[in-house]
């Protein structure tokens, strides 16, 4: 058992370092609002997963056997009520994610309001379990985070399938809802449906860790958000070709920096030279390593300069 624990822990250290890499890559090349707020939610998130549950694993391993059973048990209350904070900020980023990624305006009342009652449900919980021990106030964690869940995730499923944000378009939203929705659904279940149990917060943990590494993995591989940032088109100067030279650019990735001045999309790119889309992303990136930039804005800049310099 020891082992299986320690092999989800890494694994769910890697998926958060991984995420946190490819969000901060999807942030320099394309600083939208929603990659922002989904950056923000899986910051808050992880801090949960890792405070919130793995914080009582290493409670059991290391305290487990030094406290007295009352006092064990009100520090596991405590931790898990100290991470539920987390857990709020966590959810009002992904509304704050789905409604930018839609296109529709979140008003500052609205995240007020959302604020001042979660945290005021957190603090009627702690009442209510403040004398109970661990194995009693545990369901009622349980019950909040199952309720709370689903419903944020489906407020916000319902946001993305709302709007009409051209970037990331209706069919790329429709994927993000279903996987939010089923995540959240999911890890419901589980804590619904499986005895409490060392097995229930293992399979819980990945769960949650698994769905918000989808996100990213989505938005990096298989989304071109490129189409509301594409600026206006930019005539190449005379001397490109000594550009191509100076940066080694290749034949293929010529013909990508040459159709992103024309200001076209990785997907319209993609179409019209009949490659995939991760191939165009691929290339681009090559691209801004070669020539020292970090998103296709940057790289016309330098382009342009040439023109001003010739």
């Amino acid at each position: 058992m020891e082992l299986i624990i320690l092999i989800i822990f890494f694994f769910s250290a890697a998926m958060a370092a991984g995420s946190i890499l490819l969000l901060s890559r999807l942030l320099e090349e394309h600083p939208a609002p929603y990659i922002r707020s989904l950056f923000y939610m899986y910051i808050f998130i992880s801090a949960f997963g890792f405070y919130g549950i793995w914080g009582q694993f290493i409670i059991v391993t290391f305290a487990g056997d030094r406290l007295e059973p009352d006092l064990f048990s009100t520090v596991s209350v405590v931790s898990l009520l100290l991470g539920l904070p987390f857990l709020v900020f966590g959810w009002m980023m992904l509304l704050r994610f789905a409604s930018e990624a839609a296109g529709i305006t979140m008003k500052s009342l609205f995240t007020l309001i959302f604020l001042l009652v979660n945290f005021g449900v957190i603090v009627a919980l702690g009442l209510v379990i403040r004398d109970m021990e661990m194995s009693d106030a545990l369901p009622y964690f349980k019950y909040y985070y199952a309720v709370a869940a689903v419903l944020f995730s489906v407020s916000a499923g319902l946001l993305l399938l709302q709007g009409s944000s051209a970037s990331p378009g209706r069919n790329d939203r429709t994927n993000i809802a279903v996987v939010i929705v089923a995540g959240a659904i999911s890890q419901a279940a589980v804590l619904l449906l499986i005895p409490h149990s060392v097995w229930m917060a293992l399979v819980f943990v990945f769960l949650l860790f698994a769905e918000i590494t989808l996100l990213p993995l989505y938005l990096t591989y298989k989304t071109d958000i490129t189409s509301s940032f594409s600026p206006d088109q930019l005539n190449l100067p005379l001397d490109i070709e000594e550009f191509f030279i100076k940066h080694d650019i290749s034949p293929r990735e010529a013909e990508i920096i040459e159709e992103i001045c024309r200001g076209l999309s990785n997907q319209e790119i993609a179409d019209k030279l009949f490659i995939t889309l991760q191939t165009v992303k691929d290339h681009s990136s090559r691209i801004y390593m070669k020539t020292n930039v970090r998103n296709r804005m940057q790289l016309m800049a330098l382009v342009r300069a040439l023109e001003v310099r010739g």
